[in-house]
């Protein structure tokens, strides 16, 4: 019965530090999106001491959401910052890793041709549908702006607004105010070139 209890409290202890170590990267992760607050308004939304924060607000006064996501592929866990604007725009542009096309096992990866971008990172594009957008993705403001971005998952700009997704080791330090509030300010810029 006493190694019973002994692995009960052991178990007990375990779970208990796991959700300590948890809910000190989130609190990270609060503090960070304070500080967005503080830097351009908005509000942080979350629900419990153990949930993932939110932040929820505007920039230039086009509605802004970050947040981060999770997701197993091969085996292995990874974590993502996400941020949507919701910046109207006159094109649908779908820009990803080829690495992230690879381990969907997408087969319209056909559909996709490679985007040069200076880096160890290969990039690519979805086939343009119009002339006009063919020629957007070859102006120096667009591939400039892109490249600020870098390194990223993927980016979607389309009628509805932008998602931008950036795969991270560490949540706490993607979301650093200085960091973050440029990689919005490049998203913003982006839009602007595709109006």
């Amino acid at each position: 019965m006493e190694i019973v209890l002994f692995i009960i409290g052991c178990i007990v202890i375990f779970l208990v530090i796991i959700n300590y170590l948890r809910k000190l990267h989130l609190d990270a992760i609060h503090f960070n999106f304070l500080e967005l607050v503080d830097r351009i308004g908005g509000q942080v939304i979350r629900k419990g001491i153990l949930t993932r924060p939110v932040y929820h607000g505007a920039f230039k006064s086009i509605e802004l959401t970050i947040n981060f996501s999770s997701e197993r592929v091969q085996n292995k866990r990874r974590h993502y910052l996400d941020i949507s604007m919701a910046k109207i725009s006159d094109y649908n542009i779908t820009i990803s890793t080829q690495d992230w096309i690879a381990d969907r096992n997408e087969e319209s990866s056909s559909d996709f041709v490679p985007l040069e971008i200076p880096g160890d990172v290969n990039y690519v594009i979805l086939k343009p549908e119009n002339f006009t957008y063919g020629n957007k993705i070859h102006e120096k403001k667009f591939m400039a702006c892109i490249k600020d971005l870098t390194p990223f998952t993927y980016i979607y700009i389309g009628k509805n607004g932008i998602l931008f997704e950036r795969e991270c080791h560490n949540i706490a330090q993607c979301t650093k105010p200085p960091k973050l509030k440029d990689t919005i300010e490049f998203l913003f810029e982006l839009s602007k070139t595709l109006r």
